[in-house]
């Protein structure tokens, strides 16, 4: 008898450090995961405080036409935005997270498609990954 009841609280109390180590995963994963869009949101936000002094970096006629739209410094600073804009989208990609993607992947569509003319001149593509760029591609 005595040994069974050693058994039973031996296997309940194996049983709980395995249900706490579970919990512990999970909410591990959450609390990440929550880190991760503080980051991602807090990041954007400042990609898009400075299109807030800069509106022409997010004008769709200009970005589209960027080549002849912007002289020199602006062109410049055009060109070095849409570069932080796809990085951070590719950021995004790289987590490789269903659940962030379905939540930022409006962003990165939207992204894509003010700043395709950039990402498509000259050698611009090859400073990201080719899995990134085909995703685009896609969208």
């Amino acid at each position: 008898m005595l040994e069974i009841l050693n058994f039973i609280v031996g296997s309940t109390s194996t049983l709980l450090s395995a249900i706490a180590i579970y919990l512990y995963i999970v909410l591990w994963k959450k609390d990440k995961t929550d880190g991760a869009y503080d980051v991602f949101d807090s990041t954007y936000k400042d990609l898009l405080a400075v299109a807030l002094d800069h509106p022409a970096l997010r004008n769709e006629k200009k970005t589209a036409l960027f080549t002849t739209s912007f002289s020199e410094d602006d062109r410049i600073r055009y060109e070095t935005y849409a570069f932080m804009c796809l990085n951070f989208c590719e950021t995004l990609y790289d987590k490789g997270n269903e659940e962030l993607m379905y939540t930022w992947g409006v962003v990165v569509e939207i992204e894509y498609n003010l700043h395709k003319s950039w990402l498509n001149e000259g050698t611009n593509e090859t400073m990201f990954k080719k899995e990134f760029v085909d995703y685009l591609r896609k969208l």
